[in-house]
């Protein structure tokens, strides 16, 4: 089941996304009509429900009204996250094209780190550069919805516990700019720096949809590809992450609860901007495509500063 939240005539709304999607649009039957007890209007609304699995067994047909939905009326499928939980430097060939050295799996941990709900942006929509950077990047990633409350999972019951899945861009600024000229320099604040430059609004697209887990029995075998401006800078799988999925998952329940609605982030592949110095600027377009999940674009916009 592929689930999309949208800008309904009353505000937001859930609904089943059919298989009528063109460039400009989609077919999307109203939740409310499959599922009349259901007063949501948002993919964790349904897992705190515990109502995912029976909406997940829905059979569609002919009598079902079906909406067409612009692409730009399309919302985050999570409408506010406990948490948003990223990855970093998780394909061994991004840690090689930043300059670092081969990471021997068996002597780390996955590095984590949160971005507030504030950076979600909707999948069709438009992203303003910050004031504080100019070196802003992207980061195409398969991102893993959380289902239930879990803790002190092991690797083998870890996706157990993951109701969906969904395309999200971890968008970074690699340099802050604090008009600070004679700012001390340390290590200290470089890390503070680069945590930042993760936090801005806007700085997770996500979407098109959630895509339930049965839908994607693997996510360890997906194609992923970003591209900007028609050229293709980010292509590769899911299979290359040091740390899978169940791994991250199972980490994090080792330090904090996790709970319906969480996001996973699970990590960049090779080709992000920061190993040209390559970075967004104004008009660009991002497009961020995952294997059975779809697409999300991003149109790039310099913020317009009051005077």
């Amino acid at each position: 089941m592929k689930l999309v939240r949208y800008e309904g005539a009353h505000g937001a709304e859930l609904g089943v996304l059919s298989d009528s999607v063109d460039d400009e649009s989609v077919g999307v039957i109203p939740l409310r009509q499959l599922v009349p007890d259901f007063a949501g209007n948002a993919v964790e609304d349904l897992l705190v429900d515990g109502l995912l699995d029976r909406v997940d067994g829905l059979s569609l047909n002919e009598t079902h009204e079906e909406h067409s939905v612009l692409l730009e009326a399309l919302l985050a499928p999570i409408a506010r996250p406990g948490k948003i939980l990223c990855a970093a430097m998780n394909y061994q060939a991004h840690v090689e094209e930043v300059g670092a050295a081969p990471f021997d799996k068996d002597r780390i941990v996955p590095k984590l780190f949160l971005k507030p709900p504030t950076t979600l942006l909707r999948p069709y929509g438009q992203l303003e550069l910050p004031t504080t950077s100019s070196a802003v990047d992207w980061e195409i990633e398969l991102a893993a919805v959380i289902g239930t409350n879990a803790r002190d999972l092991s690797v083998d019951e870890a996706l157990d516990c993951v109701a969906g899945y969904s395309v999200i861009n971890d968008i970074s600024a690699r340099k802050m700019d604090w008009g600070l000229p004679e700012r001390a320099d340390s290590h200290w604040d470089n890390f503070f720096d680069w945590l930042m430059g993760k936090w801005p609004d806007g700085f997770a697209p996500l979407g098109p949809c959630f895509v339930s887990s049965s839908e994607i029995p693997d996510p360890q075998d997906l194609q992923l590809t970003l591209e900007v401006n028609n050229e293709v800078r980010q292509a590769s799988s899911t299979s290359r992450m040091i740390f899978t999925v169940a791994e991250l998952i199972s980490f994090a329940s080792r330090v904090m609860t996790l709970e319906p609605g969480d996001i996973i982030a699970t990590g960049t592949p090779e080709g992000v901007g920061a190993a040209t110095q390559n970075y967004l600027k104004d008009g660009d377009v991002m497009v961020g495509r995952i294997e059975g999940i779809g697409s999300i674009r991003t149109t790039v916009h310099t913020r317009v500063q009051s005077q």
